[in-house]
């Protein structure tokens, strides 16, 4: 009897640890919500499929636990980015759609910790839970741009003071709390100067620690084309500092992992080939860290430790011959060496964009463009070891040499 438990617990045992195994094996899944002829497609690991048919789609977003896809669809206009649209959620385990509203812009917001999704329409700041989707919850009017607090408790808004375009930029937080009721709390005033022309802001991102948050204050009309101003505010409100001028493209400013580093790519002027250099400072000392080299230009960056980046560069060039113009590659920088190293190689006519730091930093994802068509890669740290993982996706809008791929493509990884 004594031997005929042993043997079924030793099997037992064997079986929990394979399935252990197994489980530890699959959790770093990638999922990826992304643009193909206009249509919304999914690809989770190598299954494949097409999730709209004959819409006009943009800007796929994942939920927080990867099972909602947020999206806006609208009409197509050439040379047009879609600016509003409709505004739908899709369940990938029924497979079903739900229309939220319409004349939404393209800031729609998941929250980081739950099924909520906080949208814009008119100026109006509203939330939903996918429990309730046809209960929409007005939380303010007059908001410029908004981020989800880090804990998912509510709302960081930026709002003007008066009508004047001089007029102060107030930074409110909305707290959520029981039966979808909030609480109103005065965070900041940004003082704008008769010169300084200032709108609003970017949308909010936080330190690792939470006690930095990282904006950009965003001029007027033409002007926040050329130049807008990252700023970084302690989370008590009691430091504020502005710290450079760079392009209105949030993905170019990055909170390294662990620790209260900034990334930004600096400089002014709307073409992405000219005047663009890494920059990272840190905050509690305010130094910073310049590296990008002479006769060069960074256009995307990533972290991978709190001592290692990526970024995508490209010789510098004013805008020439469509032909001519300089593609970048992928270059891994190890800011306490300062070594830095070439580790992607598109050919002549191809460019590589939008590097991840994935999988534990164990390995890197990226979009290469030949101007035409786009392609998804993943590949070692190291560059090595290269396969296409997702084949022509649709180009995101295209000015002065920056494309947006966020209008394209979303990766999820559990």
């Amino acid at each position: 009897m004594r031997k005929k438990i042993f043997l079924f617990l030793s099997i037992f045992i064997l079986w929990v640890q394979q399935f252990s195994f197994v489980a530890a094996e699959t959790n770093n899944v990638f999922k990826a919500a992304y643009i193909k002829n206009d249509d919304l497609w999914i690809k989770i690991e190598e299954s494949e499929m097409r999730i709209t048919n004959g819409k006009y789609v943009r800007f796929p977003k994942w939920s927080y636990d990867g099972n909602w896809i947020a999206y806006i669809s609208g009409v197509k206009e050439e040379f047009t980015p879609l600016f509003k649209g409709d505004l739908w959620i899709y369940n990938i385990k029924t497979k079903k759609h739900f229309r939220i509203s319409s004349n939404i812009n393209n800031n729609f917001q998941w929250a980081p910790n739950q099924n909520s999704l906080g949208f814009q329409s008119d100026n109006e700041l509203k939330m939903i839970n996918v429990k309730f989707i046809n209960q929409q919850h007005k939380i303010s009017s007059g908001v410029i741009e908004y981020s989800w607090l880090p804990d998912g408790s509510g709302f960081l808004t930026s709002t003007k003071a008066g009508e004047s375009v001089y007029s102060d930029i107030v930074l409110s937080k909305f707290i959520l709390k029981h039966n979808n009721q909030y609480e109103q709390q005065h965070f900041y005033t940004i003082r704008v100067a008769e010169n300084d022309h200032y709108y609003g802001t970017s949308q909010f991102k936080w330190s690792y620690d939470r006690n930095w948050i990282a904006f950009q204050l965003v001029p007027t009309a033409s002007l926040s084309a050329d130049s807008n101003t990252i700023c970084v505010l302690s989370n008590d409100g009691a430091s504020f500092h502005k710290i450079n001028e760079m392009l209105h493209y949030e993905e170019w400013f990055a909170w390294a992992k662990s620790e209260n580093l900034l990334a930004y790519i600096k400089g002014i002027n709307r073409v992405s080939t000219v005047n663009k250099k890494l920059e990272i400072i840190k905050t509690y000392n305010d130094s910073k860290f310049s590296y990008t080299p002479k006769g060069y230009v960074d256009r995307d960056l990533t972290w991978k430790t709190n001592n290692q980046i990526y970024v995508s560069r490209s010789v510098e060039s004013d805008l020439i011959e469509v032909t001519k113009r300089p593609l970048p590659s992928i270059y891994h920088i190890n800011l306490q060496t300062k070594k830095q190293k070439k580790i992607t190689y598109p050919i002549a006519n191809e460019g590589d964009f939008y590097v991840l730091s994935i999988n534990d930093g164990e390995k890197i994802l990226w979009i290469r463009t030949n101007r035409k068509q786009a392609k998804v890669l993943i590949a070692g740290t190291n560059g090595k070891d290269q396969k296409i993982w997702i084949k022509n996706i649709d180009l995101g809008t295209l000015y002065y040499e920056h494309w947006n791929w966020n209008e394209v493509f979303s990766l999820y990884q559990s």
